[in-house]
């Protein structure tokens, strides 16, 4: 790859690991007077854009000079542990997803008392910063994801990564609709909402790369060991 070429892929990747930190950092935002931090769905949105990372991380070796047999190997085997990990974590946060979101929606429907529980603890919801994070990590994806096609339009004919992408853009500007459009004392359940249905597109991916990775250890083992 031409040196310019590759700075454009090192800036794409630079912002897309920036937009990863701040939706991994939203959850240590500070308070305002009474209002929680923004939300759930941010959250579960950078375990998928961690995916969507360590993804372009495995394609962007390609454009190494040069890449060791030995790393080549060891990579689906370290591909498989974290898969195994992510795969375990992801369905512990889709279930407890899943019970809040249960929760919250029992609690509003059952009035009068319930209905006040739920305001009083999910009520308020910091759409304003919630807002200013989708804003700010959807731009460093879009010019993150320019930068890289720039660099390489191999991209383009990479339907998994071009598939990861749409998910990570589509997921992000779903989650600010559902920020958006919903009266301002549902948007705890529409935002759990939004959790959940990225925790199970994280999901799938994570079977993806678990797949992948379970082939890329039996033929290095091929490699290795003498039929």
């Amino acid at each position: 790859m031409q040196p310019t070429k590759l700075i454009c892929f090192a800036l794409g990747a630079l912002a897309l690991v920036l937009a990863f930190g701040v939706e991994f950092g939203a959850q240590w935002l500070p308070l305002q007077s009474g209002v929680d931090r923004p939300g759930i769905g941010i959250t579960a949105l950078a375990g998928l854009d961690f995916i969507f990372l360590y993804s372009l991380a495995l394609i962007g070796l390609d454009f190494l000079p040069v890449v060791p047999a030995v790393f080549s190997r060891v990579q689906g085997i370290v591909t498989l542990v974290l898969c195994l990990l992510a795969l375990l974590g992801s369905i512990v946060l889709a279930w407890v997803t899943f019970s809040l979101l249960m929760t919250m929606v029992s609690l509003l429907l059952a009035a009068p008392f319930g209905t006040i529980a739920y305001l009083a603890i999910w009520g308020l919801f910091d759409t304003q910063s919630a807002k200013v994070v989708l804003a700010l990590t959807m731009t460093l994806k879009l010019a993150g994801v320019g930068l890289i096609f720039f660099a390489s339009m191999s991209f383009l004919k990479n339907k998994g990564f071009m598939l990861l992408t749409a998910c990570s853009l589509g997921l992000g500007f779903g989650l600010g609709l559902l920020h958006t459009i919903p009266p301002g004392f549902v948007v705890s359940i529409t935002d759990a909402l939004g959790a959940l249905i990225i925790t199970i597109v994280l999901i799938f991916w994570i079977v993806v790369l678990l797949i992948g990775a379970i082939f890329a250890v039996l033929r290095a083992i091929r490699s290795v060991v003498p039929v």
